[in-house]
Formats: C-alpha cells, structure tokens, sequence
C-alpha cells in the first residue's frame, strides 16, 4: 500500500485520527487499493452472430443456420409476434450475459450452436456455445482477427487464439462475467445489506455483470426502475455513478460496503453486550436486594438470640487450654518433688530415731552379764568372757565393742536432728506449692469448662435452623453479587478498522458528491433534449437526483417523478438517459456507456404509429451523432424500418419463411 493514494491516505489519518501507517494497515488487511486507475474508453460492438440448430413444433420445422451482420446505427428487427425477433436479443444476451434472461424454453431447446464476433474496446472477440437438450455444454472465448473468427465456428482456427473453455452453463456465466467486467474496466458494485435481527450485523452483497449487463438491454416500458434491471440496492444511481466515471465509484462503493459491514458487526457486538449488561444489571440489582434482605434478616436473628463470636470464643479456649495444661505441668512437678520431700523426711525421720534407740540399747546391754545367749541358751564360756573383758569383743556374738568415750552419739544426733528439722521444712513449703498449683489447676479447668459451655451456648444459637438458613442466604447473595460485578465489562472503543473505513466512506462519498453536482446537471439537460427528439414535446425539464430518481416537469410546470408517467415515457427517457450517459462521457473523455443497446418492442408501449416513427428516428439521429453506438431495436411493424431514413440495417424473417429462425 505504501505510495498509494498518498493524500488521500493523509487525509483519512486525519479524519479518523491516527497514523498514515495505521491507515496504510487497515487498506492492506482488508485488501483495499486507493490508487486512482485510468480507465480508458469503453466499448462493444457486435459483428457477426450465428445461430444453428433444429426447430421442432408446427411452424416451419426443420434444421435452421442462420447468419446475422450488424453494423453501427440502429438496426431494426422486424417479424409478426412470436416469430423470433425477441429471441434474437435473448441469445445475444444467453452469450454475453453469461445467463438467460427471458429465452423461451421451447427456443432454447432448439438450439444447438452459437457463434458471436464481437469488438470489445476495438478488438476482435468470439463466444462460441454448444448446446444439447437446452443445457450449455461447451462454451469458448477466443480472440484473433474477423477472418480467424469467422473459421472458428465449427473449430478454433490456427490464426484465432482460445482464451477460455468451459464445460457448463455455470462455468459460461462465471467466465463471461469475469472476461467483460476485465475488459470493460468494470468492478463488482458491493452494497450493505442491514440484518432484519439489530443483534446480527449485515452482509455485503455484490453486483456483477448481470448488473451492468442491465444497461445494455433495458426493461420494457411497463417497468418502473429508471436505469438497470432493478431498483433495489440504489443500483441505478450506482450504475449511473460507474458510467459517469465518478471518482473510484466502485472503489467507494466497496469501502462503503465494507465500512458499514465493520460498523454493524461492532454494533451489534455493542447491543449484544448492553443487552448482556442489562440482565447483568438487573441480576446484580436483585441478588444485592437479596442480600440486603439477608444481612437485615440475619441481624433481627441475632438481635433475638444474641451470641458470642465463636471465632472470639474459640481463641479464649485455646489460652485458656494452654494455661490447663501449664498448671497440670506445675501441678505434677510439685506433687513430685513433694513426695521426694517426704520420703526423705522420713528417711531422716527415722535415722535419728534409730540414733537414739541405738544410745539407749547399748546403754542398757552394757549393763548386763548373761550367762547364756539369748537365742540358743548356750552356756557363755568364761574364755568368750576373758575376751570380751580383755580384747572388747563381744562374749555372745563376737562384735567388738566401743568404748563410752569412743561413741560420739552427741554429735551424730546433733546431725540426725538437723537433716530431719530441714527435711520437714522442705516438706512442708513443698506441700504448700503443691496446693497452690493444684489450685491453679483447679482454677484454669473451671475457666476451660466455663469457656466450652459459652460455646456450646454460642454454636446452639449460631447452629438454629432459622439462622443457618440467613447465614447461607447472605453468603450465595454475596458470592452471586460479587460475580456479577466482575461480570461487567468496560466500555469499549471502535476498533482500528471501523474508524478508518468509516472515515474513507466519509471521504469518498464527499470526493463522489463533489464531482455528480456538475455531472447530473449535464447529463439532467442532455437526458431532456433527447427525450425531447424521442417524442416527449411537452417536457421542460429533467432533474436527475443523487439518489437516482429522476423528476420530471412538463404540462406548465407540473413536477412529477419518473414512475409517475406513462409506460411510453418512461421507455424515451430511459433511453434518452442511456444515450445521454454514453454522450456526457464521450464530452468529458472518460469512461462511460459501452455503446451497445438491446431494445424491445418499440412500439409495445405506443398507441399511434408516428409516435413510434419519432422514437426511431430519434435513435437513429443519436447514433449518428454518437460514434460507436450501436442499438438493436425489434417491432412487429415491418414497414417501420422504411419509414424512417438513416436505419444501419433491417433484420427480418428470410423469403418464404414467417420465422426469423
């Protein structure tokens, strides 16, 4: 893209505020080029056309090959009805349309070869049909000089050069219509259609050569639509556009189309996601009455049954657990160390009892003298006495025996006495400390018992059956309110592509506006003295409009539009508009009307004959003033080609036959 169209592409950054490179993107993704093409003049012109096949039927049966010559000017076809002056027009249309239009199933079916030379922009072209039970089967486009053309019909001579083949009557129309848009200059007309559904966006219709072809071969008079085969679309004005060479018509007719697409897909995304956010608004306006009718119901629960935190309990109990257990940890270790205490003191206890039992025993068996020992009555030797008396050893059980003196029994109960008086002490603080941490004890197991039964008493309250149901109430309300809230999205801008494409619309229609105003007035006065040499003496004025109507004004000054007036005046100023768009851009020098015109029944719409003679000879005064228009004209008057000096050729059935073919 880059190069192309240069202002024209500063000019949409401008309008759509953003970058030439931006603008550059957006025409290269969607396959848009701004570069003004030079077209040159178009033209068609029919030669030679060859018709062959067998007439089956009641009327003049049998095999028919028929060669036709047209030259430029008007060339009338004159037969009775129903005799083949029509069905002339309609195989020149089968051939150059691509399609049939109105061929009569009958002919059709008698139809077996079809030869046409043409010259299209000044160069020999020739279309080549075989045709077996109405069906196409074999279609050629070749190109080369008349001579070669002309020895092409039964097979392609050497000198003439095959420029398609195809096998099939939808293959013919797609090729055909390629090959005379291609050669013509011509591009598709796209057009917007809207969708019925607001919440679906359009689509992009495109009109081919059958369009176009509709200016060739103009409706009858009884028609209503003033330029084409059909209103809809505004092809008119849009076919009126093309043929005045406006400014890129077809190119703004695509980036229009395109444009609007773009628009209406955004938009429908919008109202699909108002829509959405709509029923997202109304959800999350319910769910928060929801939830406030939750929290309200809720609170006149707990105004009712007021109750502790169980979170707030539930951190109560586990230091009130903690202070248990440390007062059960204190309360074991003096209980402990108290029965350590005690076993001592009795231990210490019963040494210094022992000490002074001890004293007083030996005090006393000092002071006897047994004669036998005490457990077997044995007599005691007087040796056993000698030694107890000599060597201090006991004269019963041998033990040796201490001195008074040598028995410090003073300062060993002087000892006893000490350790049993510290023991107690000890004992007795022990005891003391062992209480006091079972007291402690005591005290935290009442507070841990007292904090349960608060919770029980709390989870009673918070676990009722009316309560659990407001607190699962509140918690779905929030949880839904919060969802919805994320749901809402933010507001969208237009992306890149509908802004820039709606800003080159914008420009392109301006740039088309510009250039009709001078060019609808030309071709508004040039449409008006032909209708005039057509016939319509009382006319006054044409206005031909932008949005492809036309008005009309006659009779003093009435206004009325074109559908308004009679069957014979729409067919003179529908022809006058045609030959006027082939005059208007001869004038200027640009490319407009190909010059080929198929009209029939002339005097289909006429009541009296010189009303028909002036509609002739007017077409016959326009072609001569227009180089390289070539009309095509059928009646059933036979004498109406006579009446009227200037007529190019007269096509009619052959001696002795009542048929054309």
């Amino acid at each position: 893209m880059s190069g192309q169209g240069a202002s024209l592409v500063e000019q949409i950054a401008s309008a759509a505020s953003c970058s030439p490179e931006v603008v550059e993107q957006v025409l290269s993704d969607y396959g848009l080029n701004l570069t003004t093409s030079v077209r040159h003049h178009r033209s068609v012109r029919l030669d030679r056309l060859r018709i062959r096949g067998e007439k089956a039927g009641g009327v003049e049966p049998g095999p028919f090959d028929r060669t036709f010559a047209f030259d430029l000017g008007v060339t009338v076809i004159a037969a009775d009805n129903l005799r083949g002056k029509t069905s002339i027009l309609e195989v020149l249309t089968l051939v150059l349309r691509g399609e049939l239009s109105n061929l009569q199933a009958d002919v059709q079916s008698w139809l077996k070869e079809v030869s046409l030379d043409v010259h299209i922009n000044g160069q020999p072209i020739g279309f080549r049909l075989s045709l077996e039970a109405s069906e196409i089967t074999e279609g050629h486009i070749l190109a080369g000089t008349i001579e070669a053309l002309t020895a092409s019909d039964d097979s392609i001579a050497e000198a003439a050069t095959e420029l398609t083949t195809v096998h099939g009557g939808d293959q013919w129309a797609d090729q055909v219509g390629a090959f005379m848009m291609s050669q013509l200059g011509l591009e598709e007309m796209q057009v917007f259609n809207r969708a019925r559904n607001d919440d679906e966006a359009g689509v992009i219709k495109s009109h081919g050569w059958p369009s176009y072809f509709g200016v060739l071969y103009p409706p009858s008079g009884a028609d209503k639509v003033l330029l084409g085969s059909t209103a809809g679309d505004y092809l008119p004005v849009r076919l009126m556009q093309v043929f005045l060479d406006m400014p890129e018509a077809t190119r703004s007719m695509r980036v229009r189309a395109l444009a609007q697409r773009l628009e209406s897909e955004f938009k429908a995304d919008e109202r699909r996601g108002r829509d959405a956010n709509d029923a997202v608004a109304r959800r999350l306006e319910e769910a928060k009455a929801r939830q406030a009718n939750a929290e309200a119901r809720l609170g006149r629960l707990r105004d009712q049954a007021p109750a502790e935190s169980l979170h707030e309990l539930a951190g109560l109990a586990a230091a009130a657990g903690g202070r248990v257990a440390a007062a059960r940890q204190a309360a074991e270790a003096a209980a402990t160390a108290f029965g350590e205490a005690q076993v001592a003191q009795v231990a210490d206890e019963r040494a210094l009892n022992g000490l002074r039992e001890s004293k007083a025993a030996s005090a006393l068996f000092h002071g006897l003298d047994p004669q036998f020992c005490p457990r077997c009555e044995t007599p005691i030797s007087d040796q056993r006495r000698s030694r107890e008396h000599d060597e201090h050893q006991c004269a019963v059980c041998d033990t040796t025996l201490y001195a008074d003196e040598e028995d410090d029994y003073a300062e060993r109960e002087a000892q006893a006495l000490q350790a049993f008086v510290a023991t107690r002490a000890a004992t007795n603080a022990l005891d003391a400390a062992r209480n006091k941490s079972q007291a402690d004890l005591d005290t935290a197991l009442t507070d841990l018992k007292s904090i349960d039964q608060r919770i029980a008493q709390a989870q009673g309250v918070h676990q009722t059956t009316e309560r659990i149901e407001a607190e699962h109430e509140l918690a779905a309300a929030t949880a839904v309110a919060e969802a919805l809230e994320a749901m809402t999205p933010e507001q969208t801008e237009p992306p890149a592509p509908v802004v820039v494409l709606g800003a080159a619309s914008e420009i392109l229609k301006s740039e088309i506006a510009q250039a009709s105003a001078s060019l609808y007035t030309e071709l508004s006065d040039a449409t008006r003295d032909l209708a005039l040499s057509f016939g319509i003496s009382e006319l006054e004025s044409i206005k031909i409009k932008a949005n492809g109507n036309m008005d009309v004004t006659k009779g003093g000054g009435a206004r009325s539009s074109f559908s308004a007036q009679s069957p014979g005046e729409r067919l003179r100023l529908r022809y006058a508009l045609v030959v006027a768009l082939l005059r208007t851009a001869r004038g200027r020098g640009i490319a407009g009307h190909p010059g080929l015109l198929l009209l029939d029944s002339l005097k289909a719409e006429e009541v009296q004959d010189d009303h028909a003679q002036t509609l002739l000879q007017g077409l016959v005064t326009a072609a001569a003033e227009e180089p390289g228009l070539q009309i095509l004209v059928t009646t059933a008057d036979k004498t109406l080609a006579a009446s009227v000096p200037g007529v190019a050729g007269n096509i009619s059935p052959e001696p002795g036959q009542t048929t054309i073919f």
